[in-house]
């Protein structure tokens, strides 16, 4: 999801708490990351640019929790921003 900057994606991820910080470990758990600082650091500009990657963006992994409570996590999360 694309939340505009660098900023409020980790507002975001800052305010998750069934959803973990983490960059996909390969467990069932649902996670969220910022992919320009973490799974894409190692990228230039142009390439993060160049591949959709913004400083706004956060990749979340749906696992097996209950859909209603993830629900309820990010769009209390949204509604702080």
């Amino acid at each position: 999801m694309e939340l505009g900057d660098k900023r409020k994606a980790f507002e975001f991820l800052r305010r998750l708490h069934i959803t973990k910080n983490a960059v996909s470990l390969g467990g069932m758990e649902s996670l969220a990351c910022h992919p320009a600082t973490t799974t894409h650091s190692e990228m230039t500009a142009d390439q993060l640019e160049n591949a959709g990657i913004t400083q706004g963006l956060v990749r979340v992994s749906v696992g097996i929790e209950n859909w209603r409570d993830l629900l309820h996590e990010y769009t209390a999360a949204l509604d702080e921003l």
